[in-house]
C-alpha cells in the first residue's frame, strides 16, 4: 500500500506568497471606506482577488492566500486590527471553499461553470458570515433584531455589494491569468509536487 503525504513544498509557499501580496496590495489601494454605526465597512477590490485565489490554487492554499493578505490589511488599521484573526478565518472558509468547488474532482478551475459556482458559493458564504456577525454583535449589546438589521444596513449592503463585484472580477481574471500561470515552469513544478 503507498503512504501518500501531501508536503508543503516552496511552490506552494511562493504561491500562498505571491497571491497574498496581490490580495493585500488590491484591499490596500482599491476600496472606499463607509462609516457606520456599528463600525466601518468597505467596499473593495480585494474580495474578488481572494475569489481569484481559490480558482487559480485551489483550496487550502487558495484559503492560506487570501486569510494571510486581508489579516495583514486588518494589521495596518488600527480600527481592524484586534479582530484580524478573524477576518484570517472568514477569508481562508471564503477562499478554500471556493477553491475546494473549482478544484474538486481533478478540475483544477478550469471549468467556467464550476468556476462560477464556487466563486458564487464562497462570497455569499463569506457575506452571511460578516452579516451575522454584525447583527449579532449588536445583540449582544442589547439590541433587537430589527433594530440590529437597521442599524447595519450599510454593511450587509456592502458586503452584498462586494460579493456581486468578487464574483465578476473572479470570473473576468480567472480564465487569463490561469491561462498565463499554467504557463509557467512554476506553475507545473507546483502540481507536479502536489499529486505526489
Amino acid at each position: 500500500m503507498e503512504n501518500r503525504k501531501s508536503k508543503i513544498t516552496l511552490y506552494d509557499i511562493g504561491a500562498i506568497g505571491l497571491m497574498a501580496a496581490f490580495v493585500f496590495i488590491a484591499t490596500f489601494f482599491f476600496k472606499i471606506k463607509i462609516p457606520t454605526p456599528g463600525g466601518s465597512t468597505m467596499v473593495k477590490l480585494g474580495n474578488g482577488i481572494c475569489l481569484l485565489c481559490g480558482t487559480l490554487l485551489g483550496g487550502w492554499r487558495g484559503g492560506l492566500a487570501a486569510g494571510i493578505g486581508c489579516a495583514l490589511f486588518d494589521l495596518t488599521d488600527p480600527e481592524y486590527a484586534p479582530t484580524a484573526y478573524i477576518t484570517f478565518i472568514r477569508y481562508f472558509i471564503m477562499a478554500g471553499l471556493c477553491g475546494f468547488i473549482a478544484h474538486w474532482h481533478g478540475a483544477n478551475g478550469r471549468k467556467t461553470g464550476r468556476n462560477l459556482a464556487a466563486t458564487i458559493i464562497g462570497a455569499f458564504t463569506y457575506s452571511g458570515m460578516y452579516i451575522g456577525e454584525k447583527i449579532i454583535g449588536m445583540m449582544i449589546v442589547g439590541s433587537a433584531f430589527v433594530p440590529a438589521v437597521v442599524g447595519n444596513a450599510a454593511s450587509i449592503i456592502s458586503s452584498l455589494t462586494n460579493a456581486v463585484v468578487g464574483v465578476i472580477v473572479a470570473m473576468l481574471l480567472t480564465p487569463a491569468l490561469r491561462k498565463a500561470f499554467q504557463s509557467t515552469a512554476f506553475a507545473r513544478r507546483m502540481e507536479h509536487s502536489a499529486s505526489k
